[in-house]
């Protein structure tokens, strides 16, 4: 098995949170969605991690410090999409020795070991687990080429009306060789609706590149749902909470 390497992209400052706090230092069950995610990833057979986070976040800095085995901490100086933290990243995985990445948004706290453990044992290609949603909002939208293979996501500002209807979205997490990521993100530009460095942009380059892309469709969406706002927190818990009495009956 190759040696992998978590990427948790915690920079989020939680703005439409209304708080002071870091996105990821929310609570869902009294704990920190950072810890969650953490704990999910050394669960599946992950133990390094590192993690983007802003200047400003004291909060989360200090919080992932004490932590029994701190992750490696890299700052993002200015927010400029995801493809930009993960640049901001990558000499820190050269350094862990990481040969291939995987790659999580920070507010998951639902996210189970079990769906994370196939993209630990993968050895090639890249892997992008997506979910089905009949009101896929705002998400990033899955397009797949005629033999049925993903070819590209697409930005929900930047849809045409047709790929705009597409029910496939993109969960956020990715698994793909560090060596891929080094020649990849550079190329990523900023020409789109956001004025971002989109990390969905890999795909379509490793389509490009005629790499192996599989797509790991999950079940729940709820496993994979982002955290943004107090509502959606409260949602996380609620989902978390139906699991737990689920599991006990």
């Amino acid at each position: 098995m190759p040696n992998a390497v978590a990427l948790i992209l915690a920079g989020g400052l939680g703005k439409r949170m209304h708080s002071n706090q870091s996105k990821s230092m929310h609570a869902v069950a009294g704990r920190p969605m950072i810890d969650w995610l953490l704990d999910t990833c050394q669960q599946a057979g992950v133990p390094h991690a590192v993690v983007v986070v802003s200047p400003s976040a004291s909060d989360i800095r200090a919080h992932l410090n004490a932590r029994p085995s701190p992750p490696t901490l890299v700052t993002q100086d200015i927010p400029q999409g995801t493809a930009d933290a993960v640049k901001a990243a990558l000499d820190a995985l050269a350094n862990l020795k990481a040969e291939r990445v995987i790659i999580l948004p920070g507010d998951l706290p639902n996210l189970r070991p079990q769906t994370l453990s196939p993209l630990v044992s993968l050895n090639t290609g890249i892997a992008c687990l997506t979910v089905i949603r009949k009101d896929p909002g705002a998400y990033g939208r899955i397009v797949r080429d005629s033999q049925g293979g993903i070819k590209k996501i697409v930005e929900f500002k930047d849809c045409t009306p047709q790929e705009a209807a597409i029910e496939e979205v993109n969960a956020g997490i990715y698994c793909a060789s560090l060596e891929f990521l080094q020649r990849a993100i550079p190329q990523i530009g900023n020409h789109n609706a956001a004025g971002e460095y989109y990390l969905t942009d890999i795909i379509a380059l490793a389509h490009q590149e005629g790499q192996s892309i599989r797509p790991i469709v999950i079940d729940d969406p709820g496993e994979v749902m982002g955290v943004n706002t107090p509502e959606e927190l409260r949602r996380a818990e609620a989902w978390r909470a139906n699991q737990t009495e689920v599991g006990a009956s």
